[in-house]
Formats: C-alpha cells, structure tokens, sequence
C-alpha cells in the first residue's frame, strides 16, 4: 500500500468535489482508509476519508450516512456528512492503488481525544468509569437503531450466523488460513463449532451495531462520548457490540469488575440482553477469531504473524477451555 502521501492528489481532487477547491488536505492516518483533516474557510474542520477498495459498495456507504444521520438526530457524537457540489454523498477519485481509485466521503471533525489516545494500554480501575461510560453509550446507541425502521433502500452486511460462522462469514475463513498449522485449524475448526451451537439458539431479530466499538473508535468529546468510524457497522446482536468493547481488556485479572461497571453503564439506559455473560463470552471469543482473520489478510498493517498469531491463538484455546460446557438452551432477549 503506498505512503499517505500519495494520496494527496486525491484527496485534493475530493475535496475539490465537496466544494472545497483550494483547502489543503493534511494526512491523518493509512490503515485500510487513508484519512486526512481539511480545514475549511468557513472555520469548520473536516475528515476526508477515502475508503478501501472492494470493501463496501456505494449503496453501503450511503447507508451508512442515512444511519449516522438517524443517531445524530437522536443526540449522539457521530460523524455526519457533508453531500457534493452535485448532492452525492461520496465522489470517486483516482488513487495509486492498484485497483485505480477509491470513493472518498466527507464528515464533520468532532474535537477531542479518542478513548484509546487518553488511557493508552491501562485497564486498571481509574480506567472503569470510562468503560461504564462506553457502556451508556452503546445502550443509547442500541436504543436509537431498535426503534428505528432505515428506509426500503438501506443495506449493510448483517453479523448474524452465516455472517458471523457460515461457509462464507463476512470477516472470511479465520479457521482455514494459510497461516495455520494443522494443530491451530483443528482447535479454531473447533472454536467454530462451539460458536455456531451457540449461535444457533439465538432468535431474537438483529439491531444496527456499530460493530467495532473498541476504544479507539470511542471519540472524547468536550467532555461527552461519541462513535467515530462506522465502516464496519451492520446487522447484528448487541452482546457483539458490548464484546468489541470490551475485548481489550478481556484479558485483565480484574476484568469482572471493569465488565460489571461497563454492565451498569449499558443498564442504567437500556435492559440488559437474556444470559448476558454467556453472549459476551462467545462472542469475546467471536471477537478474537474475527482479529485472526483480519490479521492474516493485513501483514501490512499488523506485521509478520509471529507478532499477533500466537497470543490470539492462546486466546482461543484459554476461552475455549472455560466455555467447556452445554450450550444454553434459552434465546438471547433483548
């Protein structure tokens, strides 16, 4: 993938589209997007974002935006969008990628901090407040999208068992990759089996997630919290959501008391779902295998797989071990 400065033509020429020929586009971040910030001349600031190739289509991103304009309506820090001269929500321009160009869209810069920037790796408890904020957030975040019908065009990805464990899942094949050693595919072949009879008792109807609400996409905002990065948002259940949280501290020697203030977070807004601590060790575990396959297929961006492969893999056989017994047999309730 080239530098982030070789998309400074690009990002020019977008921003030139957004009406804003002549505000210079300073580099932000290069992982799957490339991201700049764009100071406009009316004293807004901007995040222009050109999307991976091959990732959403346009009917997808343009979701997106009508789902981020529900939430905002609704009183949430999240990223709404500016339309082109011509009224589209995203533009095409040429990149050096491979593929040739990106759609690159517009959004409002919030200022702040990110959750992650502020407490960096500590989990401790001078961090728990902030975890029982995340887990306010993301209730008012779930109650916003449960009672909203998106309209007959709207289409995101859906996070449901073929997405999440089916023959095609939506992060790909984390328990056949090239990457693995026969011993790793049989004990993730196995964490797919245990995560599918878990899967299968669920019947309660999917909400929009955000989906990838780690602290680094909880925005710190003039004192009130906020979602950033809904590139990853779709169908699916709210014990996901809550596990994307709190994944990074799954493994903390204290994590039941980090776990339980985020849980009083989340129900000081909204009912907890049925069995919660059973959902959110799956799907801590569903979590760990999606960062498996997602590593794989990034080596540009995670390193060598001797760097993560094999505390995800311990990751898995630790959470395999303590889920060693019956699937519940009641539905997840919401």
């Amino acid at each position: 993938m080239p530098e982030i400065e070789a998309y400074l033509p690009a990002a020019r020429a977008a921003l030139a589209a957004f009406g804003l020929s002549g505000t210079e586009p300073h580099p932000v971040g290069k992982s799957e997007n490339v991201v700049f910030r764009a100071d406009a001349p009316d004293g807004t600031t901007w995040a222009l974002r050109l999307h991976r190739p091959g990732y959403h289509a346009l009917p997808a991103l343009e979701s997106e935006r009508e789902l981020t304009a529900h939430l905002s309506a609704h009183g949430l820090i999240v990223p709404t969008g500016r339309r082109t001269t011509g009224g589209a929500w995203y533009t095409e321009v040429p990149t050096p990628d491979p593929e040739g160009s990106r759609l690159a869209g517009l959004t409002l810069w919030h200022p702040g901090q990110t959750l992650e920037s502020l407490i960096g790796k500590d989990r401790g408890p001078g961090t728990w407040d902030w975890f029982e904020r995340t887990g306010t957030l993301l209730a008012d975040l779930h109650k916003a999208t449960a009672s909203w019908s998106p309209p007959p065009v709207f289409t995101r990805h859906r996070l449901d068992f073929d997405g999440l464990v089916g023959e095609n899942p939506f992060w790909g094949c984390f328990w056949d990759l090239p990457c693995l050693t026969a011993d790793e595919r049989q004990l993730l072949t196995e964490a797919r089996d245990h995560a599918a009879a878990r899967l299968a008792s669920f019947t309660d109807p999917l909400i929009l997630i955000h989906a990838d609400a780690h602290p680094a996409n909880v925005l710190v905002s003039k004192g009130h919290l906020g979602l950033i990065d809904f590139d990853d948002c779709a169908w699916g259940w709210p014990a996901f959501d809550m596990a994307v949280s709190l994944w990074s501290a799954s493994s903390e020697p204290d994590f039941a008391q980090l776990r339980t203030r985020f849980l009083t977070g989340y129900t000081s807004r909204r009912a907890l779902p049925g069995n919660i601590l059973a959902q959110l060790d799956l799907f801590l575990l569903m979590r760990t295998l999606m960062l498996i396959g997602w590593s794989a297929d990034r080596p540009e961006l995670v390193g060598a797989e001797s760097e993560w492969k094999p505390s995800l893999i311990d990751k898995v056989r630790t959470a395999l071990e303590s889920q060693a017994q019956p699937p519940p047999t009641a539905s997840a309730r919401t």
